[in-house]
């Protein structure tokens, strides 16, 4: 059994971090790190975290001097990772017990696949809804459509699955680095991994993601100008990714387009963002 690792970045957790850590533990794959970062909260989330600590010595808690943003908090606990396998693991959301040991036996048999995902449930006070679609078996010469239906396929919460940590580390290095904005930084994570066909799906495990509205209502842009500019930071990010790809110029050109199309169409922030681009509506 080889080592884990499982960043959880916390600010204000208190509500629901013990449920969180409490499924961390029960997890069949014991051979975990779970290295958490609190980013200055203001609640009980440090002492919270420290009594778990104190009972299990696989829990390491950094404590942030300043708040790092919500986007460098998350790079921080992979870039503390000594794990060949990496996962992050919001404070608000759970999983099956088997969920880790699932998908690292994924990983262990598919040097191809960078990213293992189970199914993901969307999860509220009233109801469990399953979220985005099951991926067909993997295929290690899946081409160019294959990629087209993995992004349609994918989902927000694929984020959480189990990643190899070399190539997850680069991925939020990029993203921290070239991406200005929280809103819409989710898809980006996955974008390498789907447009190059390194993801596969086990559905005997599942994953459930706690919808609480909070990111909406914090980091959502709404005047049209944050919107425009944050559009313009998407579609140039994945551009420059997929130009780093082996595909051929012609599949690049038609990769930006079907992402302007996909974004538009199941996406209401760029619908909006295009049809005030396109002047098609005033700002």
């Amino acid at each position: 059994m080889s080592l884990i690792s499982v960043g959880m970045p916390l600010y204000n957790a208190e509500k629901f971090v013990e449920q969180a850590l409490d499924c961390l533990l029960r997890q069949t794959h014991t051979d975990l790190e779970i290295i958490i970062s609190d980013n200055c909260s203001t609640d009980n989330t440090v002492a919270i975290v420290e009594r778990y600590a104190a009972a299990d010595t696989r829990l390491k808690l950094f404590r942030q001097p300043e708040n790092l943003g919500p986007i460098p908090n998350f790079q921080f606990v992979v870039e503390q990772a000594r794990g060949d396998y990496f996962m992050w693991r919001s404070y608000d959301d759970w999983s099956d017990d088997n969920y880790i040991e699932t998908l690292a036996a994924v990983l262990d048999s598919n040097r191809a696949v960078d990213l293992a995902v189970g199914k993901v449930i969307r999860a509220n006070n009233e109801s469990q809804i399953e979220g985005g679609q099951e991926l067909a078996a993997y295929k290690p010469t899946a081409g160019f459509r294959d990629s087209i239906d993995m992004i349609k396929a994918s989902h927000p919460g694929w984020m959480y699955g189990l990643f190899r940590r070399a190539p997850i580390l680069a991925t939020i290095n990029e993203v921290v680095r070239d991406f200005p904005h929280v809103w819409g930084w989710d898809h980006l994570i996955l974008f390498p991994f789907a447009s190059r066909n390194r993801v596969a799906g086990h559905y005997g495990t599942r994953f459930f993601q706690r919808e609480t509205g909070i990111s909406s209502d914090r980091y959502r842009p709404k005047p049209a100008a944050a919107q425009i500019e944050l559009a313009r930071s998407f579609y140039r990010f994945c551009r420059r990714d997929y130009d780093k790809s082996d595909a051929s110029r012609v599949q690049k050109l038609a990769m930006g387009i079907f992402l302007l199309k996909h974004t538009s169409s199941c996406t209401e922030k760029f619908t909006r963002t295009l049809r005030i681009l396109l002047g098609l509506r005033r700002p």
